[in-house]
């Protein structure tokens, strides 16, 4: 009720500032016409128009005249000399009102600036009071008027910063645009430790953690004993200790910036275990964080691995003070704002669930990040669609756009200057190739513009082959703007696809991306927790209530997955269905697009038995073998789903092989029989294993198809019928001339 108050109380304000501007310029106007109506009957100026009238002239040769004449010349100077004056008088008075005036107009406008910048400075301390002491709608809304406000001095933000709570604090944080001066600067943050007393407070920290666990993480133990084994005697005397007492010790590690970052390492890889997250905070572990990001504040893949452990430790809101008492808000709000999404992201995740006003029950736990929308937004989520990568991928490796090959930029010239002779050689080696490559592209636009704008153009990344369900789109409008979008996206690329073009294509989406650890050889370290869950099932248990966490399951869902991430994807909605899908997974999935997915199997991960001795193949890649029963099993068991819960299922295919330039060898990784479910739409495209799911651009067809699916979920918002076998099929005549 306040903040409604107060927008009335603006209203007014500026209604009555409007008012009197106009009032005010209505009386200069009347008193400038009334100040020229008493100069021109004061002052009569039709004087200098008498002799203008008289056209002939006498002319007297008398000398008696001669006075006369010069006497009518003087007195006719006089006149013009006395006219002049009076016209000068009469210019400088009006100049001099105009100027008056033009100051008490300036001095006006200055005085309703000040007022208005006052208002809002007034404004603006109320609204922290309304975003701390108010109910949850007056806070949210508080907190975004705030953030809107303009005409504030840098000390009153640093006054505001130092008013707010920790609740308040990220509500601001969370809200696009905010200004970083609502952020105090963390404290201490001035003072200078040196490298070896910063590396001390984290082992001390690092044995703390470890005696808290009970030495249950064999990975801490076996690190602090490979690391600082040496470097103790009796757990109390470090060895820049000893040397600085004059004892001498022979040096076993260097202290040095490298070590530090082997200790960062080992905090991360610690807080990904979520029992374990917390006790970081309780070691004073945000603290010492802020330490090491002083030292390493210019280093992106420090910083990244940092707002990765702070995600982590995110989980658990009742460290909320803690955050804010630190100083870490600042820091993650401009960590958000990074080109690299490496490092947005993960700080969009831990902001996000910081914030128990807007996001009470919701959650991103580890390997779960919130792609879109990053900041608060009143705009609601109609659709989630969740990304899965595959064997050895990733959410920031697997989604980006494809990366441009330079044999195919090449431009041959189409002539042959060698085999011309005469003239024509010689007129051709006079210009330089880069004017026949720009007579090339005006002719090409010439030709375009010839063709006006009713034409199509095939989509990049067409299919070679499709099934008797599929449908296109396989053309777009061959505009302007659409050959201007294509050489956007080519200057402009993306780092994830999904995170940059769909919110701009589709709106109401909520994009989720998930990540999983693989492997390719068991000779790969592994830590000895995690690698119990390293099979389809286990994933498929451990994703399912993180994604619960999420809230995914409240919506629609369409998922998104490559290769092995399809499988992860049908273990789940399978293992839901067999227990009633009590969380609504299987009922709110409305579509499923599959990147060369393995349903059958891979015949590259079947080894002999002496391949397998040497590799040591990891549970990963045994399960992907050709004609696996356990993956045929699953397969009849997801086609058994789909009578219950129908849903669109569109599927691509690679048909090019994949060049692995560790062995130098091409190897076709999924095939078309094994890529396609026998269910839904069914395309092949010309592209390998690695690129089938990387666009080339907007105009992709892989892009496009599921942009088509995404736009009629958001229009329909009604579950389909019969969709995944009927609902996107076409006639044969109507298939179109290059789908054989």
């Amino acid at each position: 009720m306040r903040v409604r108050t107060y927008k009335k109380c603006l209203y007014y304000l500026m209604s009555s500032g409007t008012c009197m501007v106009f009032i005010g310029g209505c009386w200069f106007l009347y008193q400038l016409r009334q100040t020229s109506k008493i100069l021109r009957s004061t002052v009569t100026t039709d004087i200098l128009n008498l002799e203008k009238s008289r056209k002939s002239y006498i002319y007297i040769d008398k000398p008696q005249y001669k006075d006369i004449f010069t006497f009518h010349d003087e007195k006719n100077q006089y006149v013009s000399e006395r006219q002049s004056a009076v016209n000068h008088n009469i210019t400088n008075v009006i100049a001099r009102f105009n100027y008056n005036v033009t100051n008490m107009v300036t001095i006006m406008v200055d005085i309703i600036a000040e007022r208005w910048k006052m208002l809002n400075q007034k404004l603006a301390y109320r609204l922290i009071n309304v975003a701390r002491l108010g109910d949850e709608h007056e806070r949210i809304r508080a907190a975004t008027t705030l953030c809107s406000l303009s005409d504030l001095e840098d000390w009153h933000y640093r006054n505001m910063a130092q008013m707010l709570d920790a609740r308040t604090a990220i509500a601001l944080a969370r809200t696009p645009n905010v200004d970083q001066r609502f952020f105090l600067i963390p404290p201490y943050f001035h003072v200078e430790y040196k490298l070896h007393d910063v590396i001390e407070k984290v082992h001390n920290m690092l044995l703390h953690l470890n005696s808290m666990c009970d030495k249950l993480h064999p990975c801490l133990t076996q690190f602090l004993y490979k690391k600082f084994g040496n470097l103790f005697r009796d757990g109390l005397m470090f060895e820049h200790d000893l040397t600085s007492m004059g004892l001498a010790v022979p040096p076993t590690i260097i202290w040095n910036e490298e070590l530090l970052q082997n200790c960062v390492q080992a905090i991360y890889h610690h807080s990904s275990l979520e029992q374990y997250s917390k006790d970081i905070v309780n070691a004073g572990g945000l603290e010492i964080l802020m330490l090491i990001y002083k030292i390493f504040s210019n280093n992106i893949e420090m910083c990244t691995i940092l707002a990765n452990i702070l995600s982590n430790i995110s989980l658990h809101t009742e460290y909320l003070d803690d955050f804010f008492r630190s100083g870490w808000f600042g820091i993650l709000v401009a960590w958000s704002k990074n080109k690299d999404i490496r490092l947005s992201v993960p700080a969009g995740c831990a902001l996000a669930n910081l914030d128990i006003d807007k996001n009470k029950h919701i959650k991103y736990p580890r390997h779960v990040y919130l792609l879109h929308p990053l900041h608060r937004t009143d705009t609601p989520s109609k659709l989630d669609v969740v990304f899965l990568h595959g064997l050895l991928g990733g959410v920031f490796i697997t989604w980006r756009q494809r990366d441009i090959k330079k044999d195919a930029i090449k431009c041959e010239d189409p002539i042959d200057i060698k085999n011309e002779s005469g003239e024509l050689s010689k007129l051709i080696k006079d210009y330089p190739q880069e004017f026949f490559k720009d007579l090339a592209y005006d002719l090409q636009m010439r030709a375009w513009k010839k063709l006006g704008r009713d034409y199509e153009v095939i989509l990049d990344d067409c299919p070679v082959n499709v099934n008797y369900q599929a449908t296109g789109p396989f053309t777009c409008k061959g505009d302007d703007a659409c050959m201007k979008n294509l050489d956007q996206e080519t200057i402009c690329r993306t780092q994830c696809w999904p995170m940059d073009w769909l919110p701009r294509d589709v709106p109401y989406l909520r994009i989720l991306g998930v990540n999983y650890d693989t492997n390719l050889s068991m000779w790969t370290p592994l830590c000895p927790i995690e690698s119990l869950k390293s099979t389809i099932s286990d994933r498929s248990n451990e994703y399912i209530n993180k994604l619960l966490i999420a809230d995914v399951g409240k919506r629609p869902i369409i998922w998104v997955c490559h290769s092995m991430g399809g499988l992860l994807v049908k273990k789940m909605l399978v293992e839901e269905w067999k227990t009633g899908d009590k969380h609504n997974i299987c009922k709110n999935t409305r579509g499923i697009v599959f990147y060369s997915t393995p349903h059958r199997g891979s015949h590259i991960a079947a080894l002999t038995q002496a391949t397998q001795m040497l590799v040591w193949p990891s549970i990963e890649v045994q399960e992907l073998r050709e004609e696996s029963p356990h993956l045929l099993g699953l397969h009849k068991d997801f086609l058994e789903m789909l009578k219950d819960y129908p849903m669109n299922i569109v599927s691509f295919s690679e048909t090019k092989s994949t060049l692995v330039t560790a062995l130098k060898l091409s190897f076709q990784f999924v095939t078309p029989d094994s890529a396609d479910p026998g269910v839904g739409e069914f395309f092949e495209i010309p592209q390998d294993h690695l690129t089938i799911c990387k666009p080339a651009n907007k105009r992709s067809f892989l892009y496009q198809k599921l942009l088509c699916l995404l736009r009629h979920q958001i229009e329909t918002r009604k579950e389909p019928k019969n969709s995944t076998f009927m609902s996107l099929s076409l006639p044969d005549k109507l298939w179109p001339s290059f789908a054989k």
